[in-house]
């Protein structure tokens, strides 16, 4: 997991496999760049993988961003994960965006 800053907001370029154990450490290492932002990006061009308890993990970082009024965004999504997330209804509800420099606008 690469981390940028960009004017204020982060994006995370996460990589690899998203499941329960490197989905933990991803939400808790986001939640602390939240200390310092009000937006972060996560970047999902390098994922290769996500099960469902990759998609639980994300769903709670959802969950605890906006409840504090915190900006998560998800971008770069290969077919595969737009398929999960409309499949599941969560395309209604997290802000995804084709690229990056759109989820940054």
């Amino acid at each position: 997991m690469d981390v940028k800053d960009v004017s204020g907001k982060k994006v995370v370029y996460l990589k690899g496999e998203i499941n329960a154990q490197t989905g933990q450490s991803m939400k808790e290492e986001v939640l602390k760049l939240f200390e310092s932002t009000d937006t972060v990006v996560l970047s999902f061009k390098g994922v290769v993988y996500m099960n469902s308890s990759g998609l639980r993990e994300i769903i709670d970082l959802y969950k605890k961003t906006n409840k504090e009024k915190k900006n998560l965004k998800l971008c770069e999504l290969s077919n595969d994960l737009k398929e999960m997330f409309a499949f599941t209804g969560l395309d209604k509800v997290f802000k995804i965006f084709n690229s990056e420099s759109e989820a940054l606008r």
